[in-house]
Formats: C-alpha cells, structure tokens, sequence
C-alpha cells in the first residue's frame, strides 16, 4: 500500500501516543519537578518564548537542541535526564538523577533549575516538587520512622499503591526552600518503568491540583460582587412597584446589573471550566495509584476529601 492510501495524520497520530513516556528510573533516585503558568491569558501565551527558557537550560548544560515545533523535550543534561513538555496553559521541567542527596531533601538536589534561570521564565512558578525514590526497608516502621522526621504530622498522607508495590508519603507542604515534598519507598523487585510511572502520576497529581485552585480567588473575588450586587437588585425589583418611578429608568437599572452579571460570567467561565476539567484529572490520578492504608495514616482520598475538595 502506498502513500496516497495513508490518512496525511495516521503516523503523527500514532507518534502521539509515544510522545510522552513516563522516565524509566531505579531505587534510589531523586526527582525535581517544576511548572511554570503566565498570570493571564496563558492559553495564548507566546510558546516561542517557552522554548527559548527551554533551549536557555539545555545550552547551559550542554544538551541536545529541542525542535522549535514540538511540544515536548527528553534530552541528557550532564547527570539529569530532562523532560519538558508544554501544556495548554502550563509548561513542565522535569529531572531526575541517580542517587539520592547526603540530607534529605537538600535543596542542592534542584541545582538544575537554578534561581535565576527560574526568574527568567516566561511565566511564573506553580508547582515545585522534589521526590525521593528509595528501597523500601524490611520493616516499614523503618520507612514510619523516617517520613516522621520529614513531614508535618497533621497533613502526613502515606499509602500502599499498586498492590503494595510501593509506599508515598508526603504532607502536601511547602518547604523553607519552595519545594513541596514525597517520598517514595518501592519493594526492590519493582521494575523502572513502573516507578516512573509513579512519579509521573505524583508530579501530576500536584501540578492539576494547583492549576484547580487558581479559581480559588476568583471564586472569592466573585462572591464579593455579588454580594455587593443583590442589595441593588432587590432594590430595583422594590421600585417596580412605584408608579412615580418611569419605567424607562427602571429597564436602564435592569440593564445594567444583567450587563455585569454577564460581563462576570464571560470573565470567569474559562477558568471556572478549567477548574471542573483539571480536579477530574486530580482524582484520575489518585484513582491510578489505587492505593490502600498503609500503618493506619491518612490516605490520599482522605486528605482530598477534607482539605481540597471543599
């Protein structure tokens, strides 16, 4: 069969699917993740400038050049293995090495993503997260002992996932040094690939859980005007009654408070959508881990439950 017989997007199609892999990594290794969002209208966001803060971080360290056109990146970078992908509104760095950092979680681990490249990019920081991937001990209140040191007691989550393949842990904290925190503990016969796969998922799961909330100002910004409107509502609706007010007046006042109430709707409406689209792939991806309790602490579900989903 020929080319002419070939839908023109049956092979890019096909490519999409392989695209973005999840890293393949070993026990112990450390992740550093960041995501970067313009404040407004990011959605039409100059992409061209995205991948000169790209291409930026890999002249530095001496890697391969991204393709101008494409939407995601995987390159070595010295001891990191890099992957970049850029999304509707958001672009994410991702790097791993081997190994894990002499104190746990030490901010030298995220040495790749320096300050001032950070500065310089496009957008501005929404998520930042450094991932700790090692053995798991023998006993697990080895492993009990250890996220007691590094997390706060009254958010810790720490779960069994994939049929107790490996254990999570995390307090959904910022640290004095912006990176918010997990750690992951897997049984030393699980594959590279499903590790990945786990912090792939992790690393997702908090990056859509902070694109969620950015409606949580609106949300409240909102309420307030709309507050501020209903005295004037009613009021209008009271005047309808009185025969001494002309009827032109009260339509106008009408008008009016509908034109803002639309304006608001229209201002509002994309991220509002956004929200409701990104907090499924929230639960998705907690659903994926399919976790289950481990040493009687709070689970995934739980913490989602009372403190996010509200």
């Amino acid at each position: 069969m020929g080319p002419a017989t070939e839908h023109p997007l049956r092979y890019a199609l096909v490519n999409e699917l392989h695209a973005r892999p999840s890293p393949r990594l070993k026990a112990p290794s450390t992740c550093v993740f960041v995501a970067f969002k313009e404040p407004r209208d990011a959605a039409n966001r100059d992409l061209a400038r995205d991948m000169a803060h790209l291409s930026e971080l890999v002249d530095r360290h001496g890697g391969p050049r991204p393709d101008p056109d494409e939407s995601h990146y995987q390159g070595r970078l010295g001891r990191h293995d890099l992957k970049w992908e850029s999304h509707t509104e958001f672009v994410t760095y991702m790097a791993t090495t081997p190994g894990l950092p002499i104190r746990p979680f030490d901010p030298s681990a995220a040495a790749i993503f320096s300050e001032e490249w950070q500065k310089g990019a496009p957008g501005r920081r929404v998520a930042a997260v450094m991932v700790q991937i090692d053995t798991l001990p023998a006993h697990p209140q080895e492993a009990l002992d250890r996220i007691s040191d590094w997390f706060a007691r009254d958010s810790l989550t720490a779960v069994w996932v994939l049929e107790e393949a490996a254990m999570i842990a995390g307090d959904f904290r910022i640290d004095a040094d912006g990176w918010m925190r997990f750690a992951i503990f897997v049984r030393p016969d699980v594959g590279e690939g499903r590790i990945g796969r786990i912090v792939h998922r992790l690393v997702e799961l908090e990056t859509y859980r902070a694109m969620s909330m950015l409606a949580l100002g609106r949300a409240r910004g909102l309420s307030r005007r709309l507050n501020e409107l209903e005295p004037r509502l009613s009021a209008i609706v009271e005047g309808m009654t009185d025969d001494d007010r002309a009827a032109d007046a009260v339509l106008h006042d009408l008008l009016a408070v509908s034109a803002e109430l639309e304006a608001q709707a229209v201002q509002h409406s994309f991220r509002f959508g956004a929200t409701k689209a990104y907090e499924a792939i929230v639960m998705d991806r907690v659903s994926a881990l399919r976790e289950t309790r481990f040493m009687s602490r709070q689970m995934l579900t739980e913490f989602m439950r009372r403190r996010y989903q509200p």
